[in-house]
């Protein structure tokens, strides 16, 4: 979702079970599912184990996958933290009451391998552009950077972000080490884009109505990078 700015610290969380359940897991889980990182070019360094996850990208009635049941308890304070951020604010709370309550649509770990990288892209559909992205770093080091909008830093294990996914975002691990994050899209129902108000004032978000603002067609000015 577009924001101003790049990145947003939500806050810090322990990741010690989570970091132990991921150095757990096997390369033959690892490699379970191949289809993100062989559909999607940037992606192609990376390995993916989808927790609540969709081919489709739909954007309700997410589908919880077998291995959501190794992390969900040590997630549950990750889930937590998140949707008291999302939904402490008077526009969520009215949003939640015309509506329902906010739902994690999509939470995967992904593994970058050692001295590689994900190229610079901006995603692009609908569903990834109207949820807050959050990363969740559970295994990393120094020498990974996380760029965003121009801006790069090096997000510490434990430290909760969510990245502006419409700005160009990469992302380089020069470390020796596999970098693991969490990666969680939060939807709250209702939520206009921010392009809303201009393009179809009348109309809420939907696939159809914000086709041209999602790909770009309409470029969006709402938050300029400076």
């Amino acid at each position: 979702m577009n924001f101003s700015g790049n990145f947003s610290l939500i806050g810090d969380v322990d990741v010690v079970d989570l970091r132990r359940l991921a150095l757990g897991l096997t390369e033959e889980q690892w490699d379970r599912f191949s289809t993100r990182q062989n559909i999607y070019e940037v992606h192609q360094h990376t390995k993916t184990i989808g927790l609540v996850y969709d081919l489709d990208f739909r954007h309700s009635h997410p589908t919880r996958l077998p291995t959501l049941q190794i992390f969900e308890a040590a997630l549950r304070p990750v889930l937590w933290m998140i949707a008291d951020h999302f939904e402490k604010t008077e526009t969520a709370q009215q949003l939640m009451k015309d509506n329902s309550l906010g739902y994690f649509i999509r939470a995967s770990l992904v593994r970058l391998a050692a001295g590689c990288g994900i190229a610079e892209h901006r995603d692009m559909n609908f569903s990834l552009t109207h949820s807050h992205r959050i990363h969740l770093p559970i295994i990393t080091n120094d020498e990974v950077w996380f760029t965003v909008g121009g801006e790069s830093i090096n997000l510490r294990e434990g430290q909760l972000y969510e990245i502006n996914n419409r700005r160009l975002h990469s992302v380089q691990n020069d470390g020796d080490e596999d970098r693991v994050h969490l990666i969680l899209d939060y939807v709250l129902p209702g939520e206009q884009c921010c392009c809303a108000a201009t393009q179809h004032p009348d109309t809420r978000c939907s696939p159809q109505a914000c086709l041209d603002t999602v790909l770009l067609k309409v470029p969006c000015t709402c938050h300029p990078e400076i």
